[in-house]
């Protein structure tokens, strides 16, 4: 044990954790952070200018990394700045720690300047939100705020810092990063259930969300849906969960949507791995899972199970493990006639899926050469730039259908969107982010332009680091989802160009290439579709972050 400053003390255990980089904003509460930071030069600083902006960049580099983003935040406005994607980290499982500074502990009883109650803010989001009492206790709360991050369910984490504390003397020594335990599996017999349940079924089917690539399972989830011969679907789609191209995957399936009641209806087995079940966007009287249909379950998170539905058998624990222990015992017990019913099942769900993409190549070819730009043609032209590289980040609300239909995403961690939906603004930072945490990566985000208006600020740091993310705003001058989603709760179907009471952003239109050059970002605006191709190429060969400002049309 060595006699150790507490802002010393902390700066040795992000280093201890393997911290690479801070995102934040530093303010008054933050000084003594920073002075201790400055001595750490093995741990890039990376400012934001929105705690928006910040909370996006770590959740991006925590997604493709695996491990925690790490957020140093300005005091009790700095956590309320931060709540909306604060919200979208706590609803994806992703492993964030946050410190934010406090004011100095002698003045809390005084309702001092700069100071409110950040652990009860931090709550909201939070798996856990504490502040440290003493200086001697940053080791032990550090520690196990790393801990509770990445342990599955896995989530932001918050710690509130007294700046008096930082400034103390403790008793510190090293003591490497503290364990994690993943690998928890289900009991044999829950295994042995589900086995049951899958030989003897007729017509099973498979919803997968993000849970799977939290795990790294879609090879093993792949292999399992092959086995059974069931067709394939996502409630949201936020990651390659399972490869869009593969002939069994049918696409999302909205759970208060009638398409989900007509696909269920014919089900008798239901299996969810990785996904909540289910978690409607609106009120449906009725339940799109028959009472009749039994359901399987997976998930490392036991509030998922058995939630809203009756599950007949929830498995909980580590679900590449679980899969891979129900695939193995599965193709033990498969008799031959089973067998043959997996592949003639599979046979019928390869033929409506070559019906789906014909029907979706001849609506693409509607309008492919119009303009404004026609949303099929801008994902065609980004489906020819992709390569094994390319990582997309979608947050193009009303054409994220579009571009999943389109693009070949089959490889984990190539795809990424909120999970789960949530606060809009997190495309832009996100994708500096997934850059800083795979700079092999070529990193494109298509971002709507209401979303884009949202975390502007992005672009500066984009800049400032040089961070080569090339970004695709889509300008239709409204909130197309929202007219779309107004079309589904009033019955109405009006053209989307109509007017509406806060759902246009055309007077004026944003100049979304104007405002990247004055952040020093390269911008280009494109209007005439023979462009698109040449514009993105020319973006992503600069290896430079680049704006293409795509105008695009705003109809149904």
């Amino acid at each position: 044990m060595t006699k150790t400053m507490g802002k010393q003390a902390l700066a040795e255990l992000l280093r201890e954790e393997g911290v690479e980089y801070v995102f934040g904003i530093p303010g008054a509460t933050e000084i003594q952070f920073m002075d201790g930071l400055e001595r750490c030069l093995d741990i890039r600083y990376m400012l934001g200018l929105h705690e928006v902006v910040c909370v996006g960049m770590a959740e991006g580099y925590a997604r493709v990394t695996g491990k925690p983003g790490v957020l140093n935040l300005h005091t009790a406005t700095g956590m309320a700045a931060a709540s909306p994607l604060l919200y979208n980290a706590r609803n994806g499982r992703v492993p964030l720690v946050v410190t934010c500074g406090q004011n100095d502990s002698r003045l809390l009883q005084r309702d001092p300047q700069l100071t409110g109650d950040i652990v009860g803010i931090g709550r909201i989001h939070a798996k856990w939100s504490e502040e440290i009492a003493r200086a001697r206790d940053i080791p032990t709360v550090i520690r196990r705020a790393f801990k509770l991050a990445t342990q599955p369910p896995m989530g932001p984490v918050v710690v509130s810092i007294p700046q008096n504390l930082l400034q103390e003397e403790l008793d510190f020594s090293p003591a490497g990063r503290a364990s994690v335990c993943r690998a928890v599996r289900p009991d044999a017999s829950g295994v042995e259930h589900a086995v049951e349940l899958l030989i003897t079924a007729r017509a099973p089917v498979l919803i997968v969300e993000s849970g799977v690539t939290r795990a790294d399972a879609l090879d093993e989830v792949v292999h399992l849906a092959e086995l059974v011969g069931a067709p394939v679907y996502q409630p949201w789609m936020a990651d390659v969960n399972f490869p869009v191209t593969h002939p069994q995957y049918l696409g999302d399936l909205d759970p208060s949507g009638s398409r989900a009641a007509e696909v269920l209806s014919q089900a008798d087995l239901l299996i969810g791995i990785g996904c909540p079940l289910f978690a409607e966007g609106f009120v449906n009287a009725a339940c799109p899972v028959p009472p009749a249909t039994k359901i399987i379950h997976i998930d490392d998170d036991p509030w998922e199970i058995g939630k809203n539905l009756p599950t007949e058998c929830g498995l909980q624990g580590d679900i590449k493990a679980t899969v891979r222990q129900i695939s193995s015992a599965l193709e033990t017990a498969l008799a031959s006639d089973a067998r043959e019913r997996a592949a003639q099942r599979a046979a019928k769900i390869r033929a409506q899926k070559a019906a789906m993409e014909a029907a979706w190549q001849a609506e693409t070819a509607t309008g492919y050469d119009a303009s404004p730009i026609s949303i099929g043609r801008l994902m065609a032209e980004l489906r020819n730039i992709v390569n094994d590289r390319t990582v997309i980040v979608d947050e193009c609300w009303s054409a994220s259908a579009a571009l999943r239909a389109t693009l070949p995403l089959e490889r984990p961690l190539s795809y990424l969107r909120a999970r789960g939906g949530g606060s809009i603004g997190e495309g832009l930072p996100v994708a500096l982010g997934v850059k800083l945490g795979r700079p092999d990566k070529q990193v494109v985000a298509v971002v709507g332009d209401g979303s884009a208006a949202w975390s502007m600020q992005t672009l500066w740091t984009a800049a400032h680091y040089r961070i080569p993310v090339t970004y695709v705003i889509m300008n239709n001058g409204t909130y197309r989802q929202v007219k779309i989603v107004r079309r589904a709760v009033l019955g109405v179907q009006g053209p989307l160009d109509e007017k509406h009471v806060g759902m246009d952003i055309d007077e004026p239109v944003i100049d979304f290439s104007g405002l990247a050059r004055s952040l020093g970002v390269e911008g280009r605006r494109v209007s005439d579709p023979d462009q698109v191709g040449d514009a993105l190429r020319s973006a992503i060969a600069s290896e430079q972050p680049r704006v293409v400002e795509v105008m695009v049309e705003n109809r149904a």
